[in-house]
């Protein structure tokens, strides 16, 4: 498994440092080992993590509540998901309704 810099997981994932140092406020990840100049290293376990946070993250949940879902079980996790799904399908409802509204307004113009 190869360790990762902060820089590297900002590079490759888009991950912020800052983003990175709430999750560990929160102790949802922590370093995994230190270079001689003292960057903080991140395992694949650690990066994987931090992933999964983001993706919570971009679907609407705040860190503390993926602090409850993240190590919860399976049936937590899917409800969870289900629940964010639905708020999902029903703003995608909303945004289409808007883009149509949006489009005949252009349209008698």
């Amino acid at each position: 498994m190869r360790n990762r810099t902060l820089r590297e997981i900002y590079e490759e994932y888009g991950i912020s440092r800052r983003a990175i140092q709430g999750y560990e406020k929160e102790g949802l990840v922590h370093a995994t080992a230190k270079m001689k100049r003292g960057y903080l290293l991140y395992n694949e376990d650690m990066v994987n993590r931090m992933i999964q946070i983001r993706f919570y993250q971009d679907i609407g949940y705040r860190v503390r509540q993926i602090k409850d879902i993240i190590d919860a079980t399976n049936d937590i996790k899917k409800d969870a998901l289900i629940v964010k799904l639905d708020e999902l399908k029903s703003k995608n409802v909303k945004t289409s309704d808007l883009i149509l509204k949006v489009e005949k307004m252009i349209a008698e113009l």
